[in-house]
């Protein structure tokens, strides 16, 4: 059972306490949780982002989806962080947000 304290640890079973920051940088040492762990992040960082921009130009997510070009079960997908969107479609729900796509790798 996980459960989170003021001091932010984590209780991972009955008998043993651990600091979640002790914990996520061993596990990030591991390449295929650093790369699950990154790629929810910028799941999650794409979501907030169309959310909160949808909202401020008073937009549904029905509107949003025809200004893009796509279903609004796909934009509830998008911010609810459930799927991985594509360049395509992410640069046309930007442009009906008026925003721009930056994209870097490193």
């Amino acid at each position: 059972m996980t459960k989170k304290t003021k001091n932010k640890s984590v209780k991972l079973n009955r008998n043993y306490l651990v600091d979640a920051d002790v914990f996520l940088k061993e596990e990030l040492k591991d390449p295929e949780f650093r790369r699950a762990y990154e790629e929810e992040g910028l799941k999650f960082k794409i979501a907030q982002t169309v959310y909160k921009r949808r909202k401020a130009k008073n937009l549904s997510q029905a509107e949003l989806a025809q200004k893009a070009r796509t279903t609004q079960k796909v934009i509830s997908r998008i911010e609810h962080s459930d799927v991985s969107v594509g360049v395509d479609l992410l640069q046309r729900i930007a442009s009906a947000l008026d925003l721009k796509v930056n994209i870097s790798l490193r």
